[in-house]
């Protein structure tokens, strides 16, 4: 009996080693190399060949287990494919083709994780780029009383010139200092999820606009066909571009 309760023992241990080990090999384990353009290029063509990729521009880390690689279609149009460490190996999870920068919330709960990301076509010689975060003024009347909330336009300077087509900020400290406040106080108005539905969401929104060398400084005109391919992870979304008139 003794040595039955022993063995039981030792199995149980090593089930337990055996499945520590495979969390650990899947999720704790730190990251591989990335593999190279030729390989990320056949992957992405292997699921939507309809990308039609033609060259891997460059391998970017946002950190250890967040990577961007922005590229070049056989019809010249310049896009951005993201990449993330996960189950122990690089999975890519999302695509785009459409040429407008992207806001990556690698996580959606820490703002200061957040990166803005591009690749626009060099013909349209960029001089800088211009990221907004955007809260609209806003009235209301709740039992009586009146609230009023102002806008709110905050905004950061990329400058393009003589660098390559591609690049990426972080969020701001100032910017990620506002979410988080309007954050806590839609979950303070809205503390059950489950009735999510019935308040509005956060009313801030992020956008951008471009000025050329040449002072031109509507929706940049390259390429000429605006149609795009773009798939993959919801926390990586499209920045809408804002009209001069819509800014204050």
């Amino acid at each position: 009996m003794l040595k039955k309760k022993k063995l039981f023992l030792l199995i149980a241990v090593l089930i337990i080693l055996g499945i520590g080990t495979i969390g650990y090999w899947l999720f704790l384990a730190p990251p591989d190399n990335f593999p190279n353009k030729k390989a990320a290029i056949n992957e992405i063509m292997d699921k939507f060949p309809e990308a039609n990729i033609k060259d891997m521009q460059d391998i970017i880390y946002l950190d250890k287990k967040h990577v961007y690689i922005p590229f070049i279609t056989k019809n010249d149009s310049y896009g951005l494919s993201f990449w993330q460490w996960q189950k122990h190996e690089w999975q890519f999870i999302s695509i785009d083709t459409g040429a407008t920068p992207r806001i990556w919330k690698i996580d959606p709960e820490n703002p200061a994780s957040h990166f803005i990301v591009w690749n626009f076509h060099p013909e349209n010689n960029l001089h800088y780029l211009t990221f907004y975060l955007i809260k609209d003024r806003g009235y209301s009347i709740n039992e009586g009383k009146h609230n009023y909330q102002p806008s709110v336009q905050m905004d950061i300077k990329a400058e393009l010139e003589g660098k390559t087509s591609f690049g990426h900020t972080r969020i701001p400290l100032d910017w990620c200092e506002f979410m988080l406040s309007e954050n806590k106080l839609m979950a303070s108005i809205n503390p059950d999820p489950l009735f999510s539905n019935f308040f509005p969401p956060a009313q801030y929104y992020f956008g951008w606009r471009s000025v050329a060398k040449d002072g031109y400084d509507d929706y940049p005109p390259f390429p000429k066909n605006t149609n795009g391919f773009g798939t993959g992870d919801s926390l990586i979304e499209q920045i809408r571009y804002i009209d001069k008139q819509e800014l204050e």
